[in-house]
C-alpha cells in the first residue's frame, strides 16, 4: 500500500483496460475486497489524471454488511454502469465471480475482469466460461515464476 505501489499498479491496470479496448466501454471500476479496493481507487485516480475516459472506483465487500446500511458495495450508483471488476491475484475466479453477481443484482453491466497477476490456476476459464472478458496485467512466466 505505498504511494509507488499505488502508482504504478494504477498505471499498469489502466493500461491493461485501455490497450484492451476497453476503457471506452466502462464507467467504473470496481475493486474486490480487500486487495482489489486499492487497485479500485489507483485506477480510478489514474484515468482521472491521465486524460480521456475516467472510470468511478467502487469497492465490493463479500458480504453486505450487517450494520449502517447493510450495503455490499460501496461507491457510486452501479445501476447501468458499465463495470470492469479488479483483483490483485485470482486462484480459481470464484471471488471475482461473486463480486459480478453482486454487481449485477444491483443494475450493473461487466465488461470484464482484470488482474495484475494472473497465476494460472484455473481463475481465467472460471471467467470466460461465465462469458466474461479476462485480462492480466502478468503471469508467472512474466515473473519468472512457477504454480503452487
Amino acid at each position: 500500500l505505498t504511494a509507488e505501489g499505488h502508482r504504478l499498479c494504477g498505471e499498469v491496470l489502466c493500461e491493461v483496460i485501455r490497450a484492451s479496448g476497453l476503457g471506452e466501454e466502462a464507467d467504473a471500476v470496481a475493486g474486490v475486497a480487500l486487495g482489489g479496493c486499492p487497485l479500485a481507487s489507483a485506477v480510478s485516480l489514474t484515468s482521472a489524471l491521465g486524460g480521456g475516459r475516467s472510470w468511478d472506483a467502487l469497492y465490493v465487500r463479500k458480504e453486505p454488511k450487517d450494520h449502517g446500511r447493510g450495503r455490499q458495495i460501496e461507491g457510486a450508483d452501479v445501476k447501468g454502469k458499465r463495470v470492469v471488476v479488479l483483483e490483485d491475484t485470482s486462484t480459481t475466479g470464484q471471488s471475482a465471480l461473486k463480486a459480478v453477481e453482486a454487481l449485477r443484482k444491483e443494475g450493473a453491466e461487466i465488461v470484464a475482469v482484470a488482474v495484475i497477476v494472473d497465476r494460472k490456476t484455473g481463475a481465467q476459464a472460471a471467467i470466460e466460461a461465465e462469458g466474461l472478458e479476462w485480462r492480466a496485467a502478468f503471469d508467472l512466466d512474466d515473473l519468472g515464476l512457477d504454480p503452487q
